[in-house]
């Protein structure tokens, strides 16, 4: 039973991502900010987004995005609104050039702000949003390395079993109470996270890396499916 569990915890998430992992930005060295919001309207609030690049220009962001919340949602129109920069340095800088609270009348009136983030990668992370599953864990300060290099592990495995798969760990920076541990799981389609599952079922010997990569995990907090996608580019 517990082997079943582990895959289902794992690999029961459709997900989407580049077919080409090299032609997707590599995330390492940079980090996030991640704005949490309630919308009324998740369509309308990114269209507004897209249609207003000023913002993300001011803040300097190399990349920006949204990710709505599809399952497991806390509230209805879960979602955030995310900055890629090439530093932390740049990351931090950029929460004095902004303040959410002081958004337009207009764009305020579309969302509730939650609370915001900054998240550094613990690992190489290829760019490229889609369909992604997200879980929120909580890991032990000794046992958050050991377990990224499990998961850099597991992914070259997954790959070299010929299954595409991405797989990112971030770890948030003044989250406050709302944030542990960011594991995100993306594949290029529905189709491919179905092989994946079907491969686990059938014994794949990368298993055996999951299972031990989860011995080292506290406590699954949350457990998400999120569309994610880019709305501004610097390049």
């Amino acid at each position: 039973m517990k082997y079943l569990v582990l895959i289902v915890s794992f690999f029961a998430s459709p997900a989407a991502f580049a077919d080409d992992h090299g032609s997707a930005p590599t995330v390492g060295d940079g980090a996030f900010v991640a704005l949490m919001v309630q919308a009324k309207d998740p369509d309308a609030y990114i269209a507004m987004m897209k249609g207003n690049s000023a913002p993300f220009e001011a803040l300097g962001s190399s990349v920006a995005g949204v990710c709505v919340t599809k399952t497991g949602a806390d509230y209805p129109g879960q979602m955030f609104v995310w900055n890629a920069f090439d530093s932390v340095e740049q990351a931090m800088a950029s929460t004095d050039a902004y303040d959410p609270m002081k958004a337009p009348a207009e764009m305020a009136a579309m969302r509730e702000v939650k609370y915001n983030v900054v998240f550094k990668p613990l690992k190489p992370f290829d760019l490229e949003p889609g369909s992604e599953r997200l879980w929120r864990l909580n890991i032990a300060p000794q046992n958050l390395m050991p377990f990224v290099a499990k998961m850099t592990e597991l992914e070259t495995a997954l790959r070299a079993a010929g299954h595409n798969m991405n797989v990112g760990v971030f770890q948030p920076l003044g989250g406050g109470a709302h944030e542990t541990i960011h594991l995100r799981a993306v594949s290029p389609s529905y189709g491919e996270s179905g092989k994946v599952i079907d491969d686990a079922f059938s014994g794949a010997a990368w298993f055996s890396i999951w299972a031990e990569a989860m011995t080292l995990v506290d406590e699954i907090v949350t457990d998400n499916f999120e569309h994610c996608q880019v709305i501004y580019s610097a390049s």
